[in-house]
């Protein structure tokens, strides 16, 4: 129902920017279009959710804990701290990211909102299956961070602070191992269903004549009728 999609233009490449300015903040030179891939992989590597921003604030700061090293394709060796866990939180807050990023909401406040704006009866069972799927929902501890966010909005908003009610609240944040490919994975099981169903493909022909756009018109017209 597309009143209920909701769109953060926050994903993986901004983790990636983000984590680049934390790393120049700390004396680290990454300028090439090169060292962007370099830091995706340090990125993938190191970068987690926390759960407590004030905890892991003061593991950073008082204990070596959250140290780890890299070792850059020039040879330099890299500390990271702070930044392994300051990078993803753009994802719960994207201003953190970009000033142009100001508005939007995280993804707990957007998964939240849809939730709260479907209809009632339907809003139980979609608290219990929240499912988690591409590649920036890997960072370990996110999908612990996401529930207790949304517990946290659905407290305050929705219960309006009274926490007896949180007894009878029932919910669930799903992450499959394999989640990181469950579009593609699901785009070939589609395919491999409907692979012998005509007024679902578009021909080479029929692409090569009328353009991706017509084609596509064309095609939905089609079913309709």
């Amino acid at each position: 129902v597309p009143r209920w999609i909701k769109r953060l233009d926050v994903a993986g490449r901004n983790v990636t920017e983000r984590l680049v300015k934390l790393l120049q903040a700390s004396g680290h030179n990454f300028h090439r279009s090169a060292d962007l891939d370099t830091v995706r992989q340090i990125k993938e590597k190191f970068c987690y959710v926390g759960y407590d921003l004030n905890i892991e604030k003061k593991l950073a700061l008082d204990t070596t804990t959250l140290t780890k090293k890299y070792k850059l394709p020039d040879g330099r060796v890299i500390s990271l701290g702070a930044e392994r866990y300051q990078a993803p939180e753009v994802l719960f807050q994207p201003h953190l990211g970009d000033d142009k990023y100001a508005e939007q909401k995280g993804i707990h406040q957007m998964i939240y909102d849809m939730i709260q704006e479907s209809d009632i009866d339907l809003r139980r069972d979609f608290y219990k299956h929240i499912v988690l799927s591409g590649g920036s929902t890997m960072y370990p501890g996110l999908p612990t961070r996401l529930e207790k966010e949304i517990k946290n909005l659905y407290l305050k908003n929705t219960l309006k602070g009274k926490k007896e009610g949180m007894k009878a609240f029932k919910m669930r944040v799903e992450d499959p191992p394999r989640r990181r490919h469950m579009v593609f994975i699901g785009g070939a099981v589609l395919a491999n269903i409907m692979k012998n169903d005509e007024k679902f493909w578009i021909s080479k022909q029929e692409w090569a004549e009328l353009g991706p756009e017509q084609a596509m018109i064309k095609k939905l017209g089609a079913q309709k009728k």
